[in-house]
């Protein structure tokens, strides 16, 4: 089949809102910008499903208008994301972060955006508000917009992006992409792991496209996930509802001896480790424990109940967030009932946010020239543990991303994508469509998914992790080559992207799998039973993955310091949390 060829200057990979951001900025250059998503404009992603809150420091949100405290202050903010971060955090990323995130708010609301409440840190609106504002900006800026369309890998050509490869989902034609650079605006990689709290499209292509074309990737161990997310029945599984409601509510989490396991830790760290986002890291460490231990629920959680609240301030406070109990189109009334008759429902820790991913510079590019990156899909501003808004994150990259890549695109040379190099691709990307009687992807990809769960999840050791990374391995040296699909009609074949997704999958995981084995410590949301100790002295050090002749290969560097020098010592892992904890500031350090 004959592939359509598009020309553009800047190409935009990823249709949330650090893509869509990037897509208005590299427009201000007035430039050509084409923004691909891979699934229905605005409505794909995590941005349309998240929350969504916006953090920056109280101050300037109360020089906005708003609620914010005007106690707090940058200094205290970017103390807060450091030291909660496990100083592992890019320092420069952290300032950029703090100094920018009010100018991007400020322009959300010249353009329109909706603030459902605020509070001293943060303001909350909801994702399809803000996905909404931003496209309504991005037609009028004059990005063009390709919807349905994955792209598949990126071509490189002396060190250069040149062009990149994608596929029409609807039709399965293939485009040749001709653009002078590109922003990777991709998310993260939920699909990995099952279950999980992110939408189906997720599966980290930007990253492994990113690596495979020479890019570094970073931090791939760490990753957060969302405590206190229903397992069952099936149709809530992945649902934070139980997380907010929690939040809201109260509750009490069991096991399966009907213990309340909270209690056995410090109260201080149980009460602010619950409060407040510190949650994400010690419930889910709290949680899987218990499985481990043998104390869980037959689906691999603990119990959620509503615990010494009484029904009626239960509900009352319920009903703020989940009127009529709705909550984004699912029908909870029968999660009411249970809770109602004092039953319980099975919830665990689900994977949720990725603190690794792509190295960048503070400029968001790459080692690659002309390939650029921002939002959750790079190695960002929140160290080995996110406490603050990856919505603020998203905008604030973006801009900088845009408008650093359109500058390059404006100076740089029009390239000549050598044909052959497309060929190549095609071919590869073509493979699955042509073989008999191979591997199936989908149930290699749940087989590797519960796997991850199992083994790179909230508590790692060596021999899960190399068990695992043999699985990997195996299954990247021999299984991905054998994929095959049971049709070979091109228009949306839902097996074919299951199978394109799943090399790239693979590839993160084998990637995040040797960094935790390499991290011999354990620092914010990467525990090591073997090694529960923070240690300062070696391990204040970014893990970096390179790809040398078809090999991962892991090594360390030092963190990027500017202003907070990082402690030394060597200190429990919990001791360690809890004076992490400690040290929030006195205006909502955590959010």
């Amino acid at each position: 089949m004959e592939a359509k060829v598009i020309e553009t200057d800047v190409l935009v990979v990823g249709g949330g809102g650090a893509g869509f951001r990037a897509a208005i900025a590299a427009r201000e250059n007035n430039i050509r910008v084409l923004l691909l998503s891979k699934g229905p404009l605005a409505r794909c992603g995590a941005t349309p499903m998240a929350g969504a809150d916006y953090t920056l420091d109280g101050s300037s949100l109360h020089r906005l208008g708003f609620r914010g405290d005007p106690k707090d202050n940058r200094e205290k903010f970017f103390n807060d994301i450091v030291t909660q971060g496990y100083f592992l955090n890019n320092q420069k990323l952290v300032d950029q972060y703090v100094r920018n995130a009010p100018d991007r708010l400020r322009e959300l609301l010249e353009w329109g955006l909706k603030v459902d409440y605020s509070e001293e840190r943060a303001i909350d609106t909801s994702g399809i508000n803000l996905m909404n504002v931003l496209l309504r900006r991005m037609r009028k800026a004059g990005a063009q917009v390709l919807e349905d369309t994955m792209l598949l890998d990126l071509l490189v050509q002396d060190g250069q992006v040149v062009g990149a490869l994608g596929l029409d989902i609807n039709t399965g034609e293939f485009i040749h992409f001709n653009c002078k650079a590109v922003i990777m605006a991709t998310g993260g990689w939920h699909k990995a792991f099952w279950p999980n709290t992110g939408m189906r499209d997720l599966s980290g292509e930007g990253i492994a496209m990113a690596h495979r074309a020479g890019a570094e990737i970073g931090n791939m161990e760490f990753i957060t996930f969302c405590c206190n997310v229903l397992l069952s029945p099936p149709v809530w599984r992945g649902s934070i509802a139980i997380y907010i409601m929690d939040l809201i509510c109260g509750g009490e989490l069991t096991n399966r001896e009907g213990e309340v396991f909270l209690r056995k830790y410090d109260p201080y760290t149980v009460e602010t480790g619950t409060k407040t986002e510190w949650n994400k890291s010690f419930v889910s460490f709290a949680s899987r424990k218990e499985v481990i231990e043998g104390r869980g629920s037959p689906l691999g959680g603990v119990y959620y109940g509503t615990g010494k609240v009484s029904w009626e301030d239960f509900e009352r406070s319920a009903m703020m967030m989940f009127p009529n109990w709705k909550y984004k189109l699912m029908d909870l009334s029968e999660l009411c009932k249970m809770l109602r008759s004092r039953g319980k429902v099975e919830v665990g820790p689900a994977v949720e946010y990725f603190d690794g991913g792509i190295v960048v510079n503070e400029q968001f590019e790459t080692s690659v020239r002309g390939l650029y990156a921002a939002g959750e899909c790079i190695l960002g501003p929140f160290g080995s543990n996110r406490i603050c808004s990856a919505i603020t994150e998203i905008l604030v990259q973006g801009t900088d991303a845009g408008r650093n890549a359109a500058e390059y695109a404006a100076k740089a040379k029009t390239p000549f994508p050598d044909a052959a190099a497309f060929a190549t691709l095609r071919e590869v990307a073509e493979f699955p469509l042509l073989g008999k009687d191979g591997v199936r992807p989908a149930p290699l990809r749940r087989h590797i998914q519960e796997m991850a769960h199992e083994y790179l999840g909230p508590i790692r050791n060596q021999q899960g992790l190399s068990s695992f990374i043999t699985v990997l391995d195996d299954a990247a040296a021999t299984k991905l080559s054998s994929l095959t699909v049971s049709s070979p009609v091109r228009s949306y074949n839902k097996e074919w992207i299951d199978a394109l997704e799943l090399r790239n999958t693979v590839h993160l995981l084998r990637a995040a799998a040797k960094s935790a084995l390499c991290r011999t410590e354990s620092r914010g949301v990467h525990f090591r039973k073997d090694h529960p100790y923070t240690d300062n002295d070696h391990w204040v050090r970014e893990s970096v993955v390179r790809l040398v002749d078809g090999n991962l290969c892991v090594t360390s560097r030092p963190i990027t310091v500017t202003t907070m020098t990082p402690p030394k010592g060597l200190l429990p892992f919990l001791d360690m949390m809890k004076m992490m904890m400690e040290s929030r500031s006195d205006v909502g350090g955590a959010h």
